[in-house]
């Protein structure tokens, strides 16, 4: 499977740890320049802020334009495709989930969420998938608002994503929400970000700075319209969720991350 890491190009020391550690797994990658936040301009900004209604910096905005030009790759590419974001760490084991995923004949919908995130979803009470192996499975996610640090996406679903972010949302939240998604968590979770590992120190390069220069939607009116939509999407799933799902942390084997570690 084609694997994308998007990372600014100053980010040497990150970019530095992606190369040992896909050496580490044997996986070949490609860095996909990321967007520079720091580009746009506080016109541009506000016009982006006024269509989400929370709070909006800068890097929330670049975050949003690097992932829409992965999904253009996506698209490009005909075939399913890992995203990672640049202070992901995989597991031992995340070889053989690719190769897994790559392998099934899902439907056009379907994305894989590998991403361990410290907040509760609701999942299905059971599993949809496991691998012959007992080692991992896939469980179907109804309710995950954080992170976007790894997952895999196939061509149709790319295209369906760019056709509903011609204007700035904030990326992680509509990017699972949307009532079209079949999303998968994979279970024990394959890919961690840097900084919720147990024992490892908060690098200032693998932490980013949370002081930035906040933009906020100027309509009223359109702050509710919009808060309201987002909501009545969440709802769909949700419903589903209350009967067959449980709300629940995301499985996560820390041990299997050791060949993540930075050096």
């Amino acid at each position: 499977m084609r694997i994308l890491i998007i990372s600014r190009k100053a980010e040497e020391v990150r970019r530095n740890f992606q190369i040992r550690q896909m050496a580490a797994h044997g996986l070949s990658f490609e860095f996909l320049d990321a967007f520079e936040a720091a580009d746009l301009t506080t016109e541009e900004c506000q016009t982006a802020a006024s269509n989400w209604p929370s709070p909006t910096r800068r890097q929330d905005i670049g975050c949003f334009l690097s992932h829409r030009k992965a999904w253009q790759a996506v698209v490009e590419h005909g075939a399913k495709m890992l995203i990672l974001e640049d202070d992901a760490v995989l597991s031992d084991d995340i070889a053989a989930v690719l190769a897994t995923i790559e392998a099934r004949n899902d439907a056009w919908n379907s994305v894989y969420d590998l991403e361990f995130a410290p907040r509760r979803h609701i999942l299905n009470c059971k599993r949809a998938w496991q691998d012959t192996a007992g080692r991992f499975g896939a469980t179907r996610v109804y309710q995950n608002r954080v992170g976007l640090a790894g997952y895999v996406i196939g061509p149709e679903a790319a295209k369906r994503m760019l056709a509903e972010t011609t204007t700035y949302s904030l990326i992680d939240a509509h990017f699972w929400h949307r009532s079209w998604l079949a999303a998968y968590q994979i279970e024990p979770a394959p890919v961690i970000q840097q900084r919720f590992l147990e024992g490892e120190a908060e690098s200032a390069d693998f932490v980013r700075p949370e002081k930035d220069l906040v933009f906020l939607p100027l309509s009223k009116v359109r702050k509710l319209a919009r808060r309201l939509e987002l909501e009545s999407i969440k709802a769909r799933n949700l419903i589903v969720g209350l009967f067959v799902g449980q709300k629940r942390d995301v499985l996560v084997d820390r041990s299997r991350f050791n060949a993540g570690v930075v050096k």
